[in-house]
């Protein structure tokens, strides 16, 4: 068991390490695109930053546990916290990108929703007032038809009476003839004038009438266009006013834009214990616990795999440490060993060199000498 154990362990973290990594890293860079609005600048620096954020957990953990050179504490603090500033860095995109799906993810479909029903009811409310100032124009415009006939009955009433019966009259006045013969006298003279002014008389009534009638319409219709524009500036200004709460409006407890399971939950602890938590609260909660749930998986994932492998890492450290040196000290001596043959080359080099000039000092005196003999000898 052991034989396969160990390593399908080690392979299973280091693969739950790399996914929770490669999780925090798109995480990450979805959250920066949003800021840098470039998205190679975004993934480039999330990868940076978490590959940086593995590596400093393997090296850190190394250089703790192995005892062959001093890990200054100043440097320890130094990188722990790097590290604890990657690990908020990557916890708080995390905590970004959760909060912005799970916080009122129906926000913007529920307010374009009512802001469509506010629209549609300002229509609607627009055609109904339409229609009943409709109405009301045309019972008023009987009403008014009505009544004009009525003040045109009355003022026949009024004069065609006596206009006909003054006609009458004037008839019967054209059939008294006299002893000459005609019938224009003092009397038909007298009812001619009364037909006559009762005539004006009515004329100038009728036109008065008119002129009247023609003002009350154009004062009515005056009033109803009125009544009709404020009516709909009502209805408008109604529709702007609710228009604009709904786009003021953060629907802060509207179980409409809430995350379902966020609201399903929240509603079971309510059911629970006397105050749950709200939606919003229950979200920051569940984004934090996550996002600290990758950080927490990488980090054990890889400090698991570093300590289980941290004797092959420092004996390997070791041997390079030990190779390393005497590779230095193999170079040293075989530059001292150059070092020396070069210094025995130039001593020798300069020993032959002494000898030849002695040779040469030699051959010359052995060559000065003979012409000093041969001329002993001649003598």
């Amino acid at each position: 068991m052991s034989k396969w154990f160990y390593p399908v362990s080690w392979s299973l973290q280091l693969a739950g390490g790399v996914v929770l990594f490669g999780v925090a890293a798109v995480l990450e860079a979805l959250v920066l695109h949003s800021y840098l609005g470039l998205l190679w600048l975004a993934l480039l620096l999330a990868f940076a930053l978490e590959a940086l954020k593995v590596l400093v957990i393997v090296v850190h953990r190394f250089l703790v546990e192995q005892r062959t050179v001093r890990y200054p504490v100043s440097v320890r603090t130094i990188v722990q916290v790097f590290r604890l500033t990657l690990v908020l860095l990557s916890a708080a995109c995390s905590l970004m990108f959760l909060a912005e799906r799970l916080d009122r993810p129906h926000l913007a479909a529920v307010r374009a929703a009512d802001l469509s029903s506010i629209e549609r009811r300002y229509v609607e409310d627009s055609k109904a007032a339409r229609a009943e100032h409709q109405a009301r124009a045309q019972a008023a415009l009987a009403a008014l038809d009505a009544s004009e006939r009525r003040q045109h009955a009355a003022l026949a009433q009024r004069y065609l009476s006596t206009i006909n019966e003054l006609e009458a009259k004037l008839d019967a006045e054209m059939d008294n003839t006299g002893t000459g013969g005609g019938f224009i006298g003092p009397r038909y003279r007298a009812l001619e004038q009364r037909l006559a002014d009762e005539k004006t008389a009515y004329q100038a009534a009728r036109t008065k009438l008119e002129q009247a009638i023609a003002a009350n319409r154009a004062a009515l219709m005056e009033r109803l266009q009125r009544e009709q524009h404020a009516a709909l500036a009502d209805l408008q200004q109604t529709r702007d006013s609710r228009s604009a709460f709904i786009r003021a409006s953060d629907y802060q407890n509207d179980e409409r834009v809430e995350h379902a399971l966020a609201r399903a939950f929240v509603n079971t602890l309510g059911a629970v214990i006397s105050q749950p938590p709200g939606t919003l609260q229950f979200v920051f909660v569940f984004a934090l616990f996550i996002s600290l749930l990758i950080e927490l998986g990488i980090w054990v994932s890889f400090e698991h795999l570093t300590l289980a492998r941290l004797p092959v890492f420092e004996a390997h450290h070791r041997a390079e440490l030990f190779a390393d040196g005497k590779a230095v000290e193999t170079d040293s001596a075989l530059r001292g060993f150059e070092q020396e043959r070069a210094f025995a080359e130039e001593k020798a080099r300069r020993a032959r060199r002494g000898i030849q000039d002695l040779l040469d000092d030699m051959e010359f005196d052995k060559i000065a000498e003979h012409p000093t003999r041969r001329r002993s000898q001649a003598k």
